[in-house]
């Protein structure tokens, strides 16, 4: 059984239990699914997850139960037009209107729901590729309802691209409408990622050098889909806006953030990208600004061959002495 948050599915995992919940989305329409990996004993933090573009939370299961042998807790959802989320006939749909609001004020129900269920622990939150330009962009407006955050697979676009970008987009929007699925604006902006890896095993070999995972993910049928004109609209305004120092600006100086990206990886321009993120947020003098290129990996860390390597890294931050302490305090200062 699947229903709301009061009365939640549970299942095993390797290393605890899984729960799959469901809570209203902003949108008024759709209803948020959620999943909650619990660790066996009590945990010692909690990381949230905004996930990437055409995929899905269930993804990131092998990475949850590493996380809980570790005793950490994990919840992530699926975004609006993804999963479970995504209302009949809207797979690759954020909303007919405001859709960057409402996936940002989703990632907000979801951190609210975390904090109701870990208001005692260090609360983390790791976005991937699409879902780290959200991330960024949530830590822009809610950055003080997180103890850290992780930022994986993002990148950085020129100002005038993005408006270039955009002005494409709201050309298709004029002539076929929001909900439209153009397989060309989709070629245009995620086609040339596996050029450089070409010829390879799969169509995406630009996600992994572990074929079997990308061969995975070519099979799930969840991630078998592509954006409507509108989501792509959407999406260019949340890259759009971070573009702008002033956003920058509002995110606490004092938050730890963990830049990690495979340095064969388009999507961060093989390092460029996520390099120039650093020094933006360097910047505007934050003091705990991490950046780590893993050589030769590409865009999905998480599912790449050395995922071992960046599941401890990832402990590292979440749990290590240089940091969990002083973010326990924080922590409890703050229900104090």
């Amino acid at each position: 059984m699947e229903t709301d948050e009061s009365d939640i599915r549970t299942g095993e995992n390797s290393m605890g239990s899984r729960f799959d919940f469901y809570i209203p989305s902003s949108d008024g329409l759709s209803r948020i699914h959620g999943i909650h990996w619990l660790p066996d004993s009590d945990a010692a933090a909690v990381i949230q997850i905004s996930h990437g573009m055409l995929e899905h939370a269930g993804r990131y299961g092998a990475f949850a139960e590493a996380m809980n042998a570790k005793g950490i807790a994990v919840i992530g959802h699926d975004h609006l037009g993804h999963g479970k989320t995504a209302r009949p006939g809207c797979l690759g749909t954020f909303s007919d209107r405001d859709g960057a609001f409402y996936v940002l004020e989703d990632i907000r129900r979801i951190s609210d729901f975390t904090e109701r269920q870990y208001p005692s622990v260090p609360h983390f939150i790791l976005g991937h590729s699409m879902g780290s330009f959200f991330v960024r962009r949530f830590l822009t407006i809610c950055g003080e309802q997180v103890d850290g955050a992780i930022i994986m697979g993002t990148g950085s676009k020129p100002a005038v691209v993005l408006k270039l970008g955009t002005m494409v987009v709201r050309r298709a929007i004029k002539k076929e409408g929001r909900d439209y699925h153009n397989e060309t604006l989709h070629r245009l902006v995620l086609g040339s990622y596996n050029k450089p890896f070409e010829p390879g095993e799969t169509e995406h070999d630009w996600l992994s050098r572990d074929i079997a995972e990308n061969r995975k993910y070519e099979a799930d049928p969840d991630c078998r889909f592509i954006f409507s004109n509108g989501a792509y609209e959407d999406f260019f305004q949340v890259m759009t806006e971070l573009v702008q120092k002033k956003q920058f600006e509002q995110i606490p100086k004092t938050l730890p953030v963990l830049l990690l990206s495979g340095a064969q990886d388009p999507v961060g321009d093989k390092g460029r990208g996520v390099k120039k993120v650093y020094r933006e947020f360097c910047s505007l003098g934050m003091s705990d600004v991490r950046i780590k290129l893993y050589p030769r990996a590409r865009h999905e860390l998480l599912n790449e061959l050395n995922r071992d390597e960046v599941y401890r890294d990832i402990e590292s931050f979440v749990l290590g002495e240089d940091g969990l302490g002083l973010r326990a305090k924080i922590k409890s200062a703050k229900n104090t």
